[in-house]
């Protein structure tokens, strides 16, 4: 919270309120082979002061990526939240490269629950999707630019990586408790909780993963 703070006082020091800019964008989100999803579209909105020399800006993207799952593929969402440093290069043309940093969060929203389950089965998959919610710290870089459509509009092209600090896999819960439930069963023997929670704790692995973003979207300065 620290390290956001100062991030978020360094772009409002960076900022000035004579101008502002506002984009709206569609994006293709390249999600990295680790996190267990496949590319999908993306669109969004950003804001603030990005235009001048050194400014900067606040970014939301809404990605809907999807995975294999035990339901076959399944549709998920992917929020994308972040403050950036921009830093542009004047070229004196209609043309104008840009690059930035910037730190934030990516969440990772539960599975999309089909409308219709056959079995119990199908049920007890669709209940173990409610818990992949997952929330994960992120770098991002790259760069792009701008091309001068008017005084106030512009199109607008990104190429930018995000490195995820780390991304939880996703903890088989279900699976899990089904299995003591099993020895239970046969053994008689209750399975006691501290037993249980490890075993929980070591089915999560902790990953580090990067995912790549390229968006085109039309950019106005008032």
């Amino acid at each position: 919270m620290v390290r956001g703070g100062v991030f978020a006082l360094f772009l409002a020091v960076c900022a000035t309120p004579a101008a502002a800019d506002i984009s709206a964008f569609f994006a293709s989100v390249a999600f990295d082979k680790a996190a267990s999803l496949d590319s999908g579209p993306g669109f969004g909105i950003r804001w603030g002061n990005s235009s001048r020399m050194i400014g900067g800006e606040t970014s939301l993207m809404i990605a809907r990526p999807s995975r294999t799952g035990s339901l076959g593929d399944e549709s998920t969402t992917a929020i994308f939240y972040e403050g950036r440093l921009m830093i542009n290069v004047p070229t004196g043309t209609a043309i104008a490269p840009f690059v930035g940093v910037g730190l934030g969060a990516i969440t990772v929203l539960s599975t999309d629950i089909p409308t219709s389950l056959n079995d119990t089965k199908d049920a007890q998959a669709a209940l173990s999707a409610v818990s992949d919610t997952q929330t994960n710290r992120a770098l991002s870089y790259g760069g792009g630019a701008r091309y001068a459509l008017s005084d106030k509009a512009s199109l607008r092209v990104d190429i930018r990586r995000y490195s995820v600090f780390s991304v939880t896999a996703l903890a088989k819960d279900a699976l899990i408790n089904q299995g003591l439930d099993a020895v239970e069963g046969e053994t008689g023997i209750e399975v006691p909780d501290a037993a249980a929670d490890q075993l929980r704790d070591n089915a999560i692995e902790e990953k580090t993963v990067a995912h790549n973003e390229f968006s085109i979207g039309i950019n106005f300065s008032f």
